[in-house]
Order: C-alpha cells, then sequence, then structure tokens
C-alpha cells in the first residue's frame, strides 16, 4: 500500500438562512464523508457569517469554513478510481446534491517535500543573486579622487542656478 498523500483544501460557503445548528452538520457531514473517503482532516475552521462582494444563488451574505486535510494516492480502490479520488468524488457528489451548500472548491495544495524543495530553490536562487552582485560591485567599483568628486558637485551647482 503506498504511504503517500496528497495535502487539499475544501472551502464552501452556507446558506445563512439555516440554523446556526443545521450550518454547524452541514460542516461536520463534510468532514465524516472525508474521514469515511479515507483522509485525515488536518485544520477545520467552522463556517462564519460573512458579508458576500456579489450574491451567490440570490445570497448577499453566507456562512465560510474551509477544511484542510490530506488523503493517500496510488493503489485503486472498489470504485475503479485511484485511493483518494473515490473520496473527493464522494464528497463532491454530496456537495452537489446539497441545495444548502451554496459554492465550493477543493484545492490541491503542495505537498511538504515540495514545499522544501522550493524552499531550497529560493534559497540557490538568492545565493546565485548575491554573488552576482558582489562581483558587479567588485568589477564596477573604480576609486575616483575628491577632484571628481568636487568637479561633479561644482557642475550640479551651475545646473541649480541656471534654473
Amino acid at each position: 500500500m503506498s504511504d503517500v498523500r496528497r495535502n487539499y483544501e475544501l472551502a464552501f460557503h452556507i446558506n445563512q438562512n439555516l440554523e446556526e445548528s443545521r450550518i454547524m452538520s452541514i460542516a461536520d457531514e463534510l468532514k465524516e464523508k472525508l474521514v469515511k473517503g479515507g483522509a485525515t482532516v488536518t485544520f477545520a475552521k467552522e463556517p462564519e457569517r460573512q458579508r458576500l462582494s456579489y450574491e451567490i444563488k440570490h445570497n448577499a451574505g453566507s456562512f465560510f469554513g474551509y477544511l484542510q486535510f490530506n488523503m493517500p494516492t496510488g493503489e485503486d480502490d472498489i470504485s475503479g478510481l485511484p485511493a483518494g479520488q473515490a473520496g473527493l468524488a464522494g464528497v463532491e457528489e454530496y456537495i452537489k446534491l446539497n441545495n444548502d451548500i451554496l459554492r465550493s472548491l477543493i484545492l490541491r495544495l503542495p505537498s511538504d517535500a515540495q514545499k522544501s524543495q522550493a524552499l531550497e530553490r529560493q534559497m540557490k536562487a538568492k545565493e546565485r543573486l548575491e554573488k552576482r552582485a558582489q562581483a558587479v560591485t567588485k568589477a564596477g567599483s573604480v576609486p575616483r579622487s575628491s577632484a571628481d568628486g568636487e568637479k561633479l558637485e561644482k557642475a550640479v551647482e551651475d545646473i541649480i542656478e541656471k534654473l
């Protein structure tokens, strides 16, 4: 069995016209569907009332919440879908059938290994830029005499006087 797990985030808007207990039960049902599909919920933001910038299904407000979770990848399960995909499909089906969920989005987040690789690339790029900057300052630094500075200062004063 594969131990590779992918990170996901499920964001959702729930109809604001529902009772508070019903809103929380919908969020709990989403968590349960994910866990039944093989997911491990790592973070859950409880739905909070939010005013929308534009109406969604004729609603000017909603309760917004999100779940961060990870799911296994790899071996197929009985549905013929890769492990994890069956769990996501079940959650997506539940969301489509539930009219109280106004809108949702499932994002695939970078894994911890991908984050560390990106951090290494950024550090190497930063080191290269610093080396280039040092090389340019060494090559571009020409000793200037105080006479050059005085000439430059006098030229600037002449230009200012002409204005």
